[in-house]
């Protein structure tokens, strides 16, 4: 599940990103059908435009089922202790959810790769926190946003994984707001705008594949 989470603009961003942390994460962490939870704070880059900013942070959880998502909100400790804490930093008429289906298309790098010794090193599960670019596709352009060139894409791009998830039709049968969203994950920020800038035409793809689409770089902090 992804909460694409929105700022007020009478919150100041560091308490957006402070509060998120604590104490409502601390609090979050603790809802019983949360098999994992990052948060993923928004970081500015020269790569992206304004839009990059539409949403402050992105609440990553994992759920074991469609049912257990659609009671999400219901959750007794939700309800408790996190419900009520949302107004106080979330947009929420702003705020967007989508439950959806991963795939993973590039899971880690490859060792027998040429990468240097640094990115075969690289796990997504052996640091807590980690650097990725968030895309949520809500209108596909000329060329759709899923195809078999993305693996590809994201090799040129210099990613070290490379995951890209649908909307759980259980869940939204009628639809999500977003049709798609692509993670594409580096060592650190500098280690990203490198490798885009050793490419810049597979960045112009990637931003310029959807018709409509949010896209930003986040640190992804994983609580558990």
């Amino acid at each position: 599940m992804f909460g694409a989470i929105p700022r007020p603009p009478h919150v100041p961003v560091q308490f957006f990103h402070d509060h998120w942390r604590h104490p409502h994460g601390t609090l979050g962490r603790h809802i019983s059908t949360m098999r994992g939870y990052v948060q993923s704070h928004q970081v500015h880059t020269d790569l992206l435009g304004p839009d990059q900013t539409r949403f402050e942070g992105v609440a990553e959880v994992n759920i074991d089922s469609a049912a257990d998502a659609a009671w999400f909100g219901e959750e007794p400790v939700y309800l408790r202790d996190v419900k009520d804490d949302e107004p106080n930093f979330v947009d929420l008429p702003a705020l967007r959810w989508i439950f959806a289906e991963e795939e993973i298309l590039v899971s880690s790098p490859d060792l027998r790769s040429d990468a240097s010794a640094g990115d075969k090193a690289w796990r997504i599960d052996n640091r807590p926190t980690t650097f990725k670019v968030i895309q949520f596709i809500e209108q596909d352009g000329a060329i759709p946003w899923a195809d078999d060139t993305d693996v590809a894409l994201g090799h040129r791009l210099g990613a070290l994984r490379h995951v890209r998830s649908r909307p759980s039709p259980a869940v939204h049968p009628d639809g999500a707001f977003a049709i798609g969203v692509r993670e594409l994950w580096w060592g650190s920020k500098t280690h990203m705008e490198t490798c885009v800038a050793a490419d810049m035409d597979a960045w112009r793809e990637l931003i310029g594949r959807p018709a409509v689409a949010t896209t930003l770089c986040a640190n992804a902090e994983r609580f558990f």
